[in-house]
């Protein structure tokens, strides 16, 4: 830091939420947010698809019922696109990743609140999963998986979702996850 003062506490504590506790000897080593991509190629495959459904179903309907297709079609390719991608936004602002000298806190806000924190000496595997889209923009999940840990169900409640560079979040928890394990005699 080179003598001059750092912002680096303040800048963390502007991002944790104000629901997370952070112990007076635990340091803040992380604060990482969900990457509003990672939503959005899930939001538009769905749509991609939801609107392939659409056409077959125009396409085979009989003459006579085509008048539903008109308003279903302003729906479907006009609000349900803007609803979603509007929703989604709050819903990834809402997600914070903290990793701390001692543990990493998992929380989301959206309609409801939901935390998880596991401690280092606890982690056993890290898991980095990264789809095709993923790769090329840089995103990917990270899952620290525990002792006992039911898969995959447990891998995608307690994980690091959407996060950019996961192999470099991985190494990061793999450091902290190294330096609480004893040496071996």
């Amino acid at each position: 830091m080179d003598g001059q003062p750092s912002d680096i506490a303040t800048e963390f504590s502007l991002s944790v939420p104000k629901e997370v506790s952070i112990a007076p000897n635990e340091k803040i080593l992380m604060v990482l947010g969900r990457s509003y991509i990672s939503f959005v190629t899930l939001a538009t495959i769905g749509l991609i698809v939801l609107w392939g459904i659409l056409a077959t179903v125009n396409f085979y309907m009989p003459p006579e019922h085509r008048g539903i297709m008109f308003p279903l079609s302003v729906f479907c390719f006009l609000i349900l696109p803007a609803l979603l991608y509007g929703l989604g936004y709050i819903y990834v602002k809402g997600h914070r990743y903290m990793i701390t000298n001692e543990r990493i806190i998992m929380f989301r806000k959206f309609i409801g609140i939901l935390m998880r924190t596991v401690t280092h000496d606890k982690i056993t595997d890290l898991i980095v999963n990264q789809g095709p889209v993923g790769r090329i923009c840089n995103y990917g999940r990270v899952s620290p998986i525990t002792a006992g840990m039911i898969m995959p169900m447990g891998a995608a409640i307690f994980s690091i979702s959407g996060v950019r560079n996961p192999y470099e979040v991985r190494d990061s928890i793999a450091k902290l996850v190294k330096t609480m394990q004893p040496e071996e005699q």
